[in-house]
């Protein structure tokens, strides 16, 4: 049941980030036919890559817009600053985005003037469903405080080009059983295990209940003794009342006390009420 429940789980989450992760992506910008070699595998332009990596962060799909001439993508203010933006893989891509609209890119110093951290050469979140950061992206760019766009072309035309993609998700949450496998120190040891083993298979044959069943069986007989519990408590209640009723006597409460007024006509003091006296204890 537990299997089921968890494989159930499992699968609902990769449904929900694969609708997501294809929301999460939107962009107008058009990258030139000489920039193909930027594409991942899927065919996606670095431009819808950093839509998707930056909708990680804003749990929103995050438009890249295409950009007018002369101009260039800006690194975060303070108040948009996260690990998505502040990182050099979104930077880098961001920068092939403007690169393949024939566009200027900004320096890596500039673009994190208002990051409290940067994150060198990798991405802090997890990587979306539907995707592929290429391998490029990950270069450091600190040692020209840029993208290298030359860099990145040539990374993508070789043998040594690879790709980062999501986690795959688990198809199962049950848990096999440890090993039962013994390594054989001796033929004696051996013979002793065999040995052992039909007396404890007995021992279950003989029985007749698994665990499972003592822990049923162990419920129903609990639940039995409290019920009988439950129920001499209430009958010596009933009892202890109908005694109460019978001699007229009243039980001391934690909040309520009273004084029984002595025999004979003399009329009841003031503040009485009938033969007795209540007073509330404050």
């Amino acid at each position: 049941m537990l299997s089921r429940m968890g494989t159930t789980f499992a699968l609902l989450a990769f449904i929900v980030s694969v609708f997501y992760g294809a929301a999460a992506q939107t962009t107008s910008a058009t990258c030139m036919s000489s920039f193909n070699w930027a594409l991942n595998s899927r065919k996606q332009s670095p431009c819808v890559v950093a839509s998707y990596l930056l909708g990680t962060c804003s749990d929103q799909p995050y438009n890249v817009e295409a950009l007018p001439e002369n101009s260039h993508y800006s690194g975060p203010t303070l108040a948009t600053a996260n690990s998505c933006q502040c990182s050099t893989v979104v930077y880098s891509l961001l920068s092939a985005c403007g690169e393949c609209q024939n566009r200027t890119i900004q320096s890596w110093s500039t673009w994190t003037t208002n990051c409290p951290h940067v994150d060198i050469s990798t991405f802090a979140e997890p990587i979306p469903a539907g995707t592929k950061i290429p391998g490029w992206a990950y270069f450091d760019v600190k040692a020209h405080d840029q993208f290298d766009v030359d860099l990145a072309k040539q990374n993508a035309n070789s043998t040594s080009y690879t790709e980062s993609s999501a986690a795959p998700k688990p198809t199962s949450s049950f848990i096999p059983p440890p090993s039962s496998a013994v390594t054989k120190t001796s033929s004696s040891a051996a013979a002793a295990s065999s040995a052992a083993a039909p007396s404890s298979n007995s021992a279950s044959a003989a029985s007749g209940i698994s665990p499972r069943n003592d822990a049923i069986i162990g419920g129903i007989v609990g639940g039995i003794l409290g019920l009988i519990l439950v129920g001499g408590i209430a009958l010596w209640f009933l009892h202890r009342q109908r005694e109460v009723k019978d001699k007229g006597q009243l039980l001391e409460s934690p909040v309520m006390s009273h004084t029984q007024a002595p025999s004979g006509n003399i009329p009841p003091t003031r503040g009485s009420v009938g033969a007795e006296k209540l007073s509330c204890r404050r």
